[in-house]
């Protein structure tokens, strides 16, 4: 057992014997100069995992491992914090891959900052779950329509900015002072839900209660973790899907860091709106007609970006007004528009 250590880095995994080599490698290989624990939960799981994970504790001894038999990603966190010894508790999941320096990252975060109230969290980068190249066809950017998590700089988030449970550091005395993870939200078993007063999962509410308290999520870009998603969900079609309605949270995710209210948003002229939002759409189709013949790169770029200012378009006509009349009326075009355009996206990756 590692003496004394400063970091605790806890993991609850369900039935993912396949992923939890690559993950345990990664976590093993840290470069960090302060001594820390890996705590791995199993949550139940059916498969392989108490195997792996006995292995792999009796061959590193930073690693501990135990058993949280009910259900629920927030459960097995929770055990893994009753175990843990540090005072800076670091979180991912079984299906990731971590980057060398992600605990010193971390450490270097919260070195000048002790005692302060606040949580942190770091990128997240999609990667294929065979852990192979993404199609020819994805640019980087569009990574961002894919599972990408990134606020790029190095600060304290605002309102409407969230770091992901499965890149989070959280100091213990968050923990003592304002409670544990919430075991009724998020992942409960195989399946995912919210609170039935609140729509956000379990790592949202946590942040939330912290900036309730007077305390602050900063983000932390060099803590990089590379998340695994299945690769046929990665498809033309579901990224510009994704980019439209992204389009559509960013416009009020701007929106509301300036003003609470939507009626107090400034007022986007009507003609210009609706402007906008044709151009894009006839951009999105024109630049997706291309792609299918071609199948290059540059051409679905420029339609997963002409997707993404469709949404925003959208939205801008609820923007200072007191009504969603005129929101609505455009909307019973611009959705049967998207399903058309959609279409043309090719649903195989």
């Amino acid at each position: 057992m590692t003496p004394d250590p400063a970091i605790s880095v806890i993991m609850s995994t369900r039935s993912r014997a396949h992923y939890l080599p690559e993950v345990l490698r990664t976590l093993a290989a840290q470069q960090c100069d302060a001594p820390f624990e890996v705590i791995v939960i199993d949550n139940g799981s059916t498969d392989d995992t108490p195997d792996v994970l006995e292995q792999w504790c009796r061959k590193d001894s930073r690693f501990r491992t135990a058993r949280e038999t009910r259900a629920g990603l927030s459960r097995g966190k929770n055990a893994g914090i009753g175990l843990a010894r540090a005072s800076l508790l670091l979180f991912t999941d079984d299906d990731m891959r971590v980057d060398p320096h992600w605990l010193e990252s971390y450490r270097g975060l919260f070195a000048g900052r002790q005692g302060v109230l606040l949580v942190a969290g770091g990128a997240i980068v999609p990667i294929p779950h065979d852990l192979k190249a993404w199609p020819n066809w994805l640019d980087e950017a569009a990574l961002q329509d894919a599972g990408l998590l990134d606020h790029h700089e190095k600060r304290a988030l605002g309102n409407f900015e969230y770091v992901w449970g499965g890149n989070m550091a959280v100091p213990r005395l968050v923990f003592d002072l304002w409670g544990m993870w919430d075991e009724p939200a998020g992942l409960q078993g195989e399946h995912r839900v919210t609170r039935e007063d609140s729509q956000f999962y379990e790592d949202t509410e946590l942040q939330d209660r912290v900036r309730r308290a007077s305390g602050s999520t900063w983000f932390c870009p060099e803590a990089i973790v590379y998340h695994r998603v299945a690769r046929d969900s990665v498809t033309p079609r579901s990224v510009c899907s994704n980019a439209f309605s992204r389009g559509r949270c960013d416009f009020w995710q701007h929106g509301l860091r300036a003003s609470p209210k939507v009626e107090l948003f400034p007022k986007r002229n009507a003609a210009a709106a609706a402007l906008a939002l044709g151009e894009s759409l006839a951009r999105w189709g024109f630049w997706l007609i291309l792609f299918r013949l071609s199948r290059r790169k540059v051409f679905f770029e420029h339609a997963r970006r002409a997707a993404f200012t469709a949404g925003r378009s959208l939205d801008s006509f609820r923007a200072g007004r007191r009504t969603m009349r005129l929101f609505r009326g455009v909307a019973r075009l611009a959705f049967p528009a998207r399903r058309l355009l959609l279409r043309l996206a090719p649903d195989v990756a």
